[in-house]
């Protein structure tokens, strides 16, 4: 059976420790398989990835190790240590051996490195240097029983390797010189794939043959701040004979990934799992807003249509009491707010039913400056037509 897990790799939002705790319950509850604990905000993972962990941190790590192991999932404590080519590296690879034994002696056993996101030309060079970091900890672990090690590369896509992935340099040295046992973590054809199926896999495996675990970023919305998605684990095609394992990693809202684990699951209806997290049922109007990062948004030509979402939203935001709402309040509003400024834009077209180049400019720029607007390409539709 295909590996099942949660990945805390998101940027923008630390996870406390309560509610990593509830998604290894989840976990457990959906009979899933693994955990990998990797926060781009955790400065001792990243930033500051060369400094043993405080001993406050340690002991909140330890604990989760211990309530892991009692459930079943296997933990994974990732680092990413941007180890540098040349200057200060023996240094550096000392201190990476010491982070590991620290993390060894309170019961880790399952590790991995992240090499995403580097600021680096993707060449042979980095290549080489990455899997020499990888075998001083693999021997690193070796020194205890039951270890493992998993890695996610600097090309984690198929669009980052900038052409065929047979004639990556990069991924190449890779799979010369990194042990073909240690999993890949590998994000599909882009880094939010719209659509993941085994042949995606396979053209992977024509360059580096380590087993895939796939770090699906679907729900994912560090990208896009303004919005979040909700709706069905979907376009996933994904058999064990291709890959190892699926984790997903979405939001940092601990209720919500909780959520979206169900939904990862694929054992109930969208309605069945909003229900059982007590989601009033009005939300089910809203929920097209919220779908999916590559679904269709509502059509909101009609100005009466606005006006009733609207009022949906603001009953929702107003009257709705709970944890979880404090987890959505925010998108909750922005919805409002960007329904109130649609509502405008239909305003202001003139008595031709066409809206003035002036007025135009203005609703842009002010949409523009908003990070993510769900509706933008709504909004402006009209013009992107012409």
């Amino acid at each position: 059976m295909l590996k099942k897990g949660y990945i805390e790799g998101f940027y923008g939002r630390l996870l406390d420790w309560q509610g990593r705790s509830m998604l290894l319950d989840t976990l457990s509850e959906l009979s899933m398989d693994f955990y990998i604990y990797g926060p781009k905000e955790d400065r001792f993972h990243r930033k500051d990835w060369q400094i043993l962990y405080p001993k406050e941190i340690l002991e909140d790590l330890k604990n989760f190790q211990i309530k892991s192991d009692k459930l079943g999932i296997k933990t994974f404590i990732a680092l990413s240590p941007n180890v540098s080519i040349k200057k200060g590296r023996k240094k550096e690879l000392k201190s990476l051996e010491k982070k590991i034994g620290q993390l060894l002696s309170i019961g880790c056993k399952d590790f991995a490195i992240f090499f995403d996101d580097i600021d680096s030309l993707r060449d042979k060079e980095l290549a080489q240097n990455q899997s020499e970091v990888l075998r001083i900890v693999s021997e690193t672990i070796e020194s205890k029983k039951n270890t493992s090690l998993i890695f996610c590369p600097t090309v984690y896509c198929e669009s980052f390797a900038k052409g065929s992935l047979v004639e990556s340099e990069y991924l190449n040295v890779l799979s010369d010189e990194v042990p073909e046992e240690i999993p890949i973590l590998w994000t599909g054809k882009e880094v939010v794939s719209k659509s993941i199926e085994d042949k995606h896999i396979v053209s992977l495996n024509k360059v580096i043959k380590n087993p895939v675990i796939i770090w699906d970023n679907y729900y994912a919305n560090d990208y896009c701040p303004n919005n979040f998605f909700i709706g069905p684990y979907k376009n996933r095609n994904i058999s064990k004979k291709s890959a190892y394992g699926v984790g997903i990693n979405p939001t940092g809202m601990p209720i919500t990934d909780s959520i979206l684990l169900n939904q990862f699951s694929g054992t109930a209806k969208t309605e069945e799992i909003l229900e059982k997290f007590n989601v009033p049922k009005g939300f089910n109007d809203l929920l097209p807003f919220f779908n999916g990062p590559f679904d269709k948004k509502p059509n909101m030509g009609n100005p009466s249509k606005i006006k009733e979402t609207i009022k949906a939203t603001m009953k929702l935001s107003e009257e709705w009491k709970s944890p979880l709402q404090l987890e959505w309040a925010t998108f909750l509003w922005k919805l409002s707010i960007d329904l109130n400024f649609l509502l405008k834009f239909k305003a202001k077209k003139n008595k031709q039913g066409k809206t003035s180049i002036q007025d135009k400019k203005k609703l842009e720029q002010w949409a523009s400056q908003r990070y993510s607007t769900p509706l933008f390409n709504i909004i402006f539709e009209e013009k992107n037509k012409k």
